[in-house]
């Protein structure tokens, strides 16, 4: 594993870039890539402008797909690890991605997440939240990456697919339906409380007005 310094190291010898790089996101072993300029949530109609809007907003339930503001490229002898930053998987974010860079990608990187948490969770752009972990291989690989994802810039219709199927229920969709159900049955008792409250009053105020009758029609008997 890289530290720090491998990490420098590696960029000066052009076997790892990280474009563009913060010294503020490096860290002992790794390095924390940020919250970049396109985001889509699931039942979403359109791609989010982050750096427009400024964050994104990840509701209980949701899945996400997340692009970092870094391009990273590996060198054939490098490899990287990839983790949620511990603030967001603390708050209930899950990392769904795959967890490794191969040797010879190169691109941004677009990774899924889902909110599982009972809350919303707002991710700022630019925030920190992917952490990254290099390696440096005994040797470099004789086949590099060169698969569908490599030198992607940003979100693509194969990635939207993945996520906007109207005619699919999501967790986020199911969560919801959930709690409109629970408000629902929350309303039904209260007016069955309601009810209740009106039939006990009912059982009292009747019987007075029986007897209240009685002594009428006892009155106007007496002053025939």
């Amino acid at each position: 594993m890289l530290t720090d310094a491998g990490i420098r190291e590696a960029q000066r010898a052009q076997d790892l870039t990280i474009d563009p790089f913060s010294e503020g996101n490096l860290d002992s072993a790794s390095y924390d890539c940020r919250v970049g300029n396109e985001a889509f949530v699931s039942g979403a109609d359109e791609i989010i402008d982050v750096a427009n809007k400024g964050l994104v907003i990840i509701e209980p339930g949701e899945f996400a797909m997340l692009v970092t503001r870094e391009t990273v490229r590996c060198g054939p002898q490098i490899a990287a690890q990839l983790g949620l930053d511990s603030r967001y998987a603390r708050q209930g974010l899950v990392l769904l991605s795959g967890p490794q860079i191969d040797p010879g990608f190169t691109g941004v990187l677009i990774v899924r997440v889902t909110n599982l948490a009972p809350r919303r969770i707002t991710l700022a752009f630019e925030a920190p939240f992917l952490t990254v972990q290099f390696f440096r291989l005994d040797r470099p690989v004789e086949k590099p990456y060169s698969g569908s994802r490599q030198g992607q810039t940003g979100l693509g219709p194969a990635d939207l697919e993945e996520l906007a199927h109207p005619e699919s229920p999501t967790l986020g969709g199911m969560v919801k339906s959930l709690s409109a159900l629970a408000s629902d049955v929350g309303a039904l008792n209260e007016s069955v409380a309601r009810l209740e409250g009106s039939v006990s009053r009912l059982s009292w105020v009747i019987p007075l007005l029986v007897a209240f009758g009685i002594g009428v029609m006892a009155i106007i008997v007496a002053i025939k």
